[in-house]
């Protein structure tokens, strides 16, 4: 059985004179324990909207409040949806949770994107063909240190701290070009990185207390009744959307 509720907590500015009514819909699963909240701002009768739709939070929380509505509520009521929306696909487990990897996940870094200078590709691509002319007159070949480090060395690297001292003399900044739109730097959540990728990354990180690595199912977070409580006992919208 599903329990729905559509609001309509405010008025949000969409740049033009007149602002639009903003209306969201609170749906829950109780046979699946699963909460979804979605909204729309300016809904027009040809499907269209005037303002944002889905998970616009943010234009919603800058509303301004309608009758039976204040800023409190307004703010409280974002405040869940932001942390319960789809609370069934949680990345993390109970434990990792409370370790606070929920908030830890979206926190940005830098990665740094280099690929080989002309000079280490030329120098690498040496060290092979030399290896290639013993083979083809039969000869045995012994590469000199530097051309095994040289052969030894990726095309291309991405850490995540600009490198410094000799690697900069092999490597050089990945230019933004037509084929490459990345370019030498990017930014990501931990919750998307690895280890091997960022030392913070999240991504299939085991749990210290149940093992459980980051990111590798959907797991069910129980919605506290209280919650589910305040948001069913909102006031319901008393003007029809054209569609939510």
């Amino acid at each position: 059985m599903k329990r729905k509720k559509i609001v309509n907590p405010c008025m949000c500015d969409v740049g033009t004179v007149h602002p639009a009514r903003a209306f969201a819909e609170i749906v829950y699963d109780e046979g699946k324990g699963a909460l979804s909240i979605h909204g729309v701002i300016g809904p027009m009768s040809n499907g269209n909207c005037r303002g944002s739709a889905g998970q616009c939070i943010d234009e919603i929380r800058a509303g301004e409040p309608l009758t039976d509505w204040d800023r409190e509520m307004l703010d409280h009521f974002c405040d869940i949806w932001e942390q319960w929306h789809l609370n069934d696909m949680r990345p993390y487990s109970s434990h990792q949770n409370k370790l606070g990897w929920d908030k830890l996940a979206n926190k940005e870094v830098t990665l740094y994107h280099y690929r080989l200078t002309m000079d280490a590709l030329q120098k690498q691509k040496d060290a092979e063909w030399a290896a290639l002319r013993a083979l083809r007159e039969g000869k045995a070949f012994t590469p000199t240190p530097e051309q095994s480090m040289f052969a030894a060395l990726p095309s291309s690297i991405t850490v995540p701290e600009p490198l410094t001292g000799k690697e900069l003399e092999y490597y050089q900044p990945t230019p933004k070009t037509s084929y490459n739109v990345i370019g030498p730097t990017e930014t990501k959540t931990l919750g998307w990185l690895r280890q091997n990728e960022h030392p913070d990354g999240l991504l299939c990180r085991p749990c210290p207390v149940c093992g459980y690595k980051y990111g590798t199912s959907w797991i069910k977070e129980d919605v506290p009744q209280d919650v589910l409580d305040w948001l069913f006992a909102l006031p319901d919208s008393t003007v029809e959307p054209a569609w939510i």
